[in-house]
């Protein structure tokens, strides 16, 4: 039964094929009209990625062909669009710098190259079950650095659309330098990037349904070719080659380390990103999303993207939004889009020449400024001052020591605020309701009365290495609080306890010393199999009551009721 199952899950159909089989000819026309209007939003903001990566902009519409057919016919989520990405093109963006790529052609190849190494890292990591890497970076953190980008990348195009060249340096010096030479700004860019940006901003508030990138493309196209807008100082695209991407092995000669370093950096932020706009619109549908599979689709679609002349990609969530909205069932949306930005580039490539570059650079910072969730800054600070405290340090550090550095220390801050709620874990002790036996939180619940003659305590952890002070110094504390009254027993109401090591045995074995030294008996109940297992193991199973582990802290309390006198029955209120 088992080799059939192996036998079946080798030879089972991608989940991009196996969507394909639902088609009937109603559905694939509506799946078709729906990869039409993707590449519609896919267009501009392939072009816009591009030129944010210094890389010419036809391979930003490569980033959305090859990997994007690969990954509707290879891809775990039919419903799921993958494409550039704004954070991920950023650091892209800056790794190639960080590599000291100055020309166009060492930039595709070093982005190639990336995304070809981002690919196998994904793939290795799927392999080996790593799906929960996202976690790395959680929500809070992520939204932190997601701004932190999204002020950056409007700080940098500032440049393109006054014309305001700075030199290198930090947010503040770039700000500094752009207010001290307001009066060398080129008027006519400026005007017309604050006209489609307010044009793209307001479909976005009043009717966000409008392809408002692809209407200003189109519009602006039409202006630079009716006015000549060249003339006027107006910085245009240039000619882009027609045709479709070639396969191309990307040369290699960077350092090896910083290397590595780059493409698991960009990894862990590209499957984050992708990760969560996976399951975002996989919730919205009702689909569930594995992180194993993703990760292996992700790969492959990237190790194909950069095998023909592209660069990172990752779940996209316009794109994804557009494909859900416009009620598509299968991968075929992802196959048409990709099909329909081919033939634009081989039929229609001369048009785009003449789009101005400020253009791209107003949907850039229209981009941008969707990556600053006010809104969630807002509910953090409402709901938790620390999480909001942390998010905010993430976004200096992004705009202070740079994006490779803020994803270091996004990872480090995740941990860090991790760490801190494993080590001071919640605890609460435990008495129960008047004339019931329901057990609750004494300091939740004014009318629960303590089980005489017991301390119930609730660490809301496992007692690990870096708890296991903060465990002992609470029991301690607790225990000392009912000096002079008889209690007999110290219940450990270890319910939410999953596994347990040599700290855990250790920090039972002193409490059970201090017990002693009160005349206290220690009682141990509830726990999952590896927390019982290691005590079960030692010689402590002899030190405490009925030396076992009781199932639960109500059967412990109905045993001990039982086996000592007095009966332990909570008393009423007077």
């Amino acid at each position: 039964m088992k080799t059939q199952l192996r036998f079946k899950n080798i030879f089972q159909l991608p989940a991009g094929v196996r969507s394909l089989a639902n088609l009937t000819l109603p559905i694939a026309i509506n799946d078709i009209v729906a990869g039409i209007l993707v590449s519609s939003i896919a267009i501009p903001v392939g072009l816009a990625y591009a030129n944010l990566m210094g890389v010419p902009a036809i391979i930003g519409l490569y980033a959305c062909i090859i990997p994007v057919l690969i990954y509707a016919i290879f891809g775990s989520s039919p419903f799921l669009i993958i494409g550039p990405d704004t954070a991920v093109s950023n650091i892209v963006g800056v790794s190639l710098t960080a590599f000291a790529l100055t020309t166009p052609d060492a930039r595709i190849q070093g982005a190639a190259a990336i995304a070809i190494g981002v690919g196998i890292v994904s793939i290795i990591a799927g392999k080996l079950r790593l799906g929960f890497i996202a976690n790395f970076l959680s929500r809070p953190i992520l939204t932190g650095y997601l701004a932190g980008i999204g002020i950056q990348l409007i700080i940098s195009q500032l440049s393109v659309v006054t014309r305001i060249y700075s030199p290198p340096g930090n947010v503040v010096e770039q700000i500094l330098f752009f207010l001290n030479h307001l009066s060398s700004i080129h008027w006519m860019t400026f005007g017309l990037s604050i006209v489609f940006f307010i044009f793209i901003r307001a479909c976005i508030f009043f009717k966000p349904s409008i392809p408002a990138p692809i209407i200003t493309v189109v519009i602006s196209i039409l202006l630079s070719w009716g006015f000549n807008l060249n003339q006027h100082g107006i910085m245009m695209l240039g000619t882009l080659p027609s045709g479709l991407p070639s396969f191309h092995i990307p040369s290699f000669n960077y350092s090896l380390t910083d290397f590595i370093e780059t493409i698991i950096a960009i990894t862990l932020i590209s499957f984050s990103s992708g990760i969560i706009t996976a399951r975002s619109f996989a919730a919205k549908i009702g689909q569930q999303v594995d992180g194993n599979k993703e990760l292996i689709g992700f790969g492959i679609a990237n190790i194909c993207s950069g095998f023909f002349q592209s660069f990172t990609v990752t779940g996209a969530d316009s794109r994804t939004a557009v494909a859900i909205n416009s009620k598509g069932k299968t991968s075929l949306v992802g196959i048409s889009s990709a099909i329909t930005i081919a033939l634009i580039i081989t039929f229609f490539a001369h048009p785009l020449s003449f789009l101005p570059s400020a253009i791209l650079s107003v949907i850039l910072i229209s981009t941008a400024i969707n990556l600053i969730d006010i809104k969630t800054f807002r509910f953090l600070l409402k709901v938790s001052h620390q999480e909001a405290f942390f998010a905010l340090l993430t976004v200096l550090g992004v705009l202070w020591v740079g994006v490779l550095q803020g994803i270091i220390l996004a990872v480090f801050v995740t941990l860090l605020h991790g760490l801190i709620l494993s080590a001071k874990p919640r605890d609460s002790q435990l008495g129960m309701l008047p004339n019931t036996k329901e057990l609750v939180n004494l300091h939740l619940e004014p009318t629960a009365i303590p089980v005489p003659h017991c301390i119930i305590y609730l660490f809301e952890a496992s007692v690990i290495f870096y708890n296991e002070e903060y465990f002992s110094n609470r029991c301690a504390t607790i225990i000392k609080q009912y000096e002079g009254q008889k209690i007999h027993w110290f219940i450990i109401d270890a319910s939410v306890m999953t596994r347990g090591d040599a700290s855990t045995l250790y920090a039972l074995n002193q409490l059970y010393i201090l017990l002693q030294s009160k005349n206290i008996q220690l009682v141990i109940a509830g726990g999952h199999y590896e927390f019982r297992n290691i005590i079960y193991k030692t010689d402590l199973i002899h030190k405490i009551v009925g030396k076992q582990i009781y199932q639960s802290v109500e059967i412990a309390l109905e045993e001990l009721n039982n086996l000592y006198k007095p009966p332990m029955e909570p008393a009423t209120n007077v």
